[in-house]
């Protein structure tokens, strides 16, 4: 596979899981995108293991978005 090949089949499924977190929680897709991207960043940046990145950030956005619900209400 191309790193161009490999950089679209990212991105689809990266766009799959925002749309599903955007979906699941009622939030705006264009919030969760910056969410996940900027976790997706951090996750890369020190992961030496980058089979479950996308999985950890997932993870992670749902944390936020739950701890931001909890203050604000």
């Amino acid at each position: 596979m191309q790193p161009d090949e490999r950089e679209t089949l990212a991105s689809t499924r990266h766009g799959s899981v925002i749309e599903a977190l955007a979906r699941e929680t009622g939030s705006e897709p264009a919030h969760i995108r910056e969410l996940y991207e900027r976790e997706l960043a951090r996750l890369e940046g020190t992961a030496t293991v980058r089979g479950f990145i996308s999985l950890i950030a997932c993870r992670n956005v749902r944390m936020v978005l739950r701890e931001t619900a909890t203050r604000s209400n």
